[in-house]
Formats: C-alpha cells, sequence, structure tokens
C-alpha cells in the first residue's frame, strides 16, 4: 500500500475476483512524469502488472495510481501530433456528414489542449472540452475551445445538461481504458447523452497487444485493456448499447465503438458481433492466449538489446525520437538508458530540457537532431513511425523501428 496509489484485484467492470496475473512488468516509472536533474533521487516507481479477469475477460492493471498524481499536470499535448489532428478531423467529417447538424452539441471527455474540438468546431458544433489537467485546460480556452477543468463525473454531466442540453456527440479518445470507476463514468454519459445521440469510445484493441507484442502500450494510465465483449456487457448495465464497433490503425490498433441509449431506434450493424468472433477465435477469452505473451515480449527484448549492444560496441551513436509513453516503457523494460542512448528529441516544449522517466536520457528540441547527427534513431512513438521519418526528412541516418519486431530503415 503507498499514498499515491491502490491496490485493485478486483474486476472493475463486473466485480469478479477470478484474477489471473499474465504481463507483469515489473516497477516501472510513471512515463509521463519528466524530470529535472534535482528530481531523479526521490522519483518513484509502481508495480506494473496485468491481469485477466476470467469471467468478463475485462484485462486491467493491478494497482491504479491516484488519477491527481497521473493528471493535474500532463506533458503530453494531442495536437503536437499531425496524424492525430487528421484522425480528428476524419471523425468530424465523418460525423457531420452522418448524422451532425450545426450547433449540435459536442462534448469531449479528457479533451487535452482541444484537438478532438477543434474540427468540430469549424464545422459549427458547440463544442465543450471536460480536461482535468489544469494546465492543458487552460491552453485550450485560451485557443477558444471552452474546456471545464475537472475531472469527468455525473454531477459534471448534470452540470453541462443544465447549462447547455443533452450533447449529440460525446467523445472520449484514449480515456476509457485510463478510468477505474467505469460505472460512474457511464452514469454521467447516460445522464448526458441526447436521445439521438452517440457516445463514441477510441482505445487500444488487446487483440494488437497479443498479435503485435505491443507490450510497452502497458502503462499506468491504461488501466484497462479492451476487447469488445466487456464493453458490451458492461455498457448494458447503465440503459446503453454498444450499436457498432470500427477498426482504427491509430495506436497500433484501435477500436472506436459507438455507444447509444438503449431505447432509442437501433442502429445496430452487426460489427459488435463481427468483432467477438474474431477475439473468440483468437482465443482472447481463455487465459491460454496471454501465457505466452510474457515470452514474447522478452524475446523482443533481449533482441533489442543485444542489436543495440552490437551497434555501441562498433562505435554507433544512438539516439530516440519522440518521448512518448510507450517509448518510456520500451527503454524501461529493456534496460536501455544513457549507456546506450544519447538524446531523446522531441516537439513537445513541455517535455524539453528534462529527463526521460526511470532511464533519464536526457529530452531536447528536435532542432538538436541536425547538429548532433546519431548514427541511428530509434522511433519510439512507432506508431506514428512515417510521421516521424517525415519530420526528420533531413536526417540522413538510419531509423530503428522497435516494435513489434525490430527493422532497420
Amino acid at each position: 500500500m503507498n499514498n499515491d496509489y491502490i491496490e485493485n484485484k478486483e474486476c472493475r467492470m463486473c466485480q469478479n475476483k477470478n484474477m489471473t496475473s499474465y504481463l507483469n512488468l515489473g516497477n516501472m516509472p510513471l512515463v509521463n512524469k519528466v524530470l529535472n536533474p534535482e528530481d531523479v533521487a526521490t522519483e518513484k516507481k509502481y508495480p506494473l502488472d496485468v491481469l485477466l479477469c476470467n469471467d468478463c475477460n475485462l484485462s486491467q492493471l493491478s494497482i491504479v495510481v491516484s488519477p491527481k498524481v497521473l493528471y493535474r499536470n500532463y506533458v503530453y499535448r494531442s495536437s503536437i501530433s499531425d496524424s492525430f489532428k487528421n484522425h480528428c478531423t476524419n471523425l468530424a467529417e465523418k460525423l457531420t456528414s452522418s448524422y451532425l447538424n450545426k450547433g449540435d452539441l459536442i462534448v469531449d471527455i479528457a479533451s487535452n489542449d482541444g484537438c478532438m474540438l477543434k474540427p468540430f468546431r469549424d464545422r459549427g458544433m458547440k463544442v465543450l472540452g471536460v480536461e482535468p489537467a489544469l494546465n492543458l485546460a487552460k491552453i485550450a480556452n485560451e485557443e477558444g475551445m471552452e474546456t471545464i477543468p475537472e475531472f469527468w463525473s455525473p454531477n459534471i454531466a448534470k452540470d453541462i445538461l443544465k447549462r447547455y442540453g443533452p450533447a449529440k456527440g460525446i467523445t472520449a479518445c484514449n480515456v476509457f481504458a485510463h478510468v477505474h470507476d467505469v460505472h460512474s463514468f457511464l452514469t454521467g454519459v447516460e445522464t448526458l447523452l441526447d436521445d439521438k445521440g452517440y457516445f463514441m469510445i477510441e482505445a487500444p484493441h488487446l487483440y494488437s497487444l497479443v498479435e503485435k507484442t505491443e507490450f510497452d502500450t502497458v502503462y499506468h494510465e491504461h488501466l484497462s485493456y479492451l476487447l469488445v465483449k466487456p464493453v458490451e456487457r458492461v455498457v448494458r448495465q447503465h440503459n446503453l448499447r454498444l450499436a457498432k464497433v470500427e477498426e482504427l490503425d491509430i495506436h497500433g490498433g484501435s477500436l472506436r465503438f459507438y455507444i447509444e441509449k438503449r431505447d432509442k431506434r437501433d442502429t445496430s450493424d452487426g460489427s459488435v458481433e463481427k468483432m467477438m468472433a474474431v477475439e473468440e477465435r483468437a482465443g482472447l477469452y481463455n487465459i491460454g492466449a496471454y501465457m505466452g505473451l510474457r515470452r514474447q515480449v522478452n524475446g523482443l527484448k533481449n533482441n533489442l538489446s543485444t542489436i543495440l549492444g552490437e551497434l555501441k560496441s562498433l562505435g554507433k551513436n544512438i539516439s530516440g525520437f519522440g518521448a512518448s509513453a510507450k517509448g518510456n516503457i520500451l527503454l524501461n523494460y529493456c534496460g536501455l538508458n544513457t549507456k546506450t542512448i544519447d538524446y531523446v528529441y522531441d516537439d513537445t516544449p513541455e517535455k524539453q530540457n528534462k529527463l526521460y522517466p526511470g532511464v533519464h536520457i536526457p529530452i531536447v528540441s528536435r532542432d538538436k537532431l541536425l547538429e548532433r547527427k546519431p548514427d541511428y534513431l530509434m522511433l519510439l512513438s512507432w506508431n506514428f513511425a512515417d510521421e516521424m521519418m517525415k519530420k526528420t526528412k533531413d536526417y540522413q541516418g538510419k531509423y530503428l523501428i522497435p516494435v513489434p519486431h525490430l527493422k532497420i530503415v
């Protein structure tokens, strides 16, 4: 027990206690808590262990780090990524051409710096963000995206409903999997959602994590690892229906869940049942499919460490690009610190001139890349590899793409 976290060995969706551990990565730092040099001595690490619920098939971490520790000051900014900005624009175009009208209210939960809201606002929607990181809510408000600087809750939902009316669309990109009390979260959604609206969750698909050994998407912010089956089950408990799911390439393989009120006209299209069949064929409703994952992770670790060690022995300079959360887990688990990686280049101002958690590699601006000219540049946000290579097109060295298998470009 620690003041910063609680242990959680009970399924947050179905309350079952029949949980099995299948991926224990040991003690890890908080991936977005970049450090000043004077912070290194007091840096904290926390257990990182994934459990499977043998009843509803949800995967979740064995602990919950306090959201106030994780999110009140947050250095990840959505709008830094051109790929994610394009992703948001594509969603806005899709929804405005199908069911949204000008003036409809769109609420984005955990709205970061307003990246998701901007294309909806540009298309005539009323937009509102709810973002607990005070620094990010401030940025969004200054840029004209009205944002409430709070954690999402039923009370916040009631207040928005009273002030603005129901929301025709509620989006939650890469946040539902970050939430411990999913029942309270869904109660708020049920309160605010328009009778003809959709609540849209986006989250990495556990199928992709297992199939592609994407273990670096496991970190303390990601409390849950989602399949369709447990999500379909839990939303039913809140007068909601999972109508359809859509596969997305973003973040190494994600799903978008379209959820509607259960008493509205059913817009189900069969995609939910099809995706559950895919999950079942992959064995993801049984612990056996997960037990080989640790072996695959260790194989990736050993291969990466060996090759980078050989490059260093040849006198090669290696740096990283993109001080991402997943990159931090990759480096920490593989034991790749300043002895192997000289710098991590990153475009986020809040991360620059800090130290990467755990491994304490200096984070510097991309402007320094051409000046230092490393022989190899490891793309730590490998899910945005194409964008990162485009951003660094003047770099003359070789790229390392570490997941799912090390590739040299």
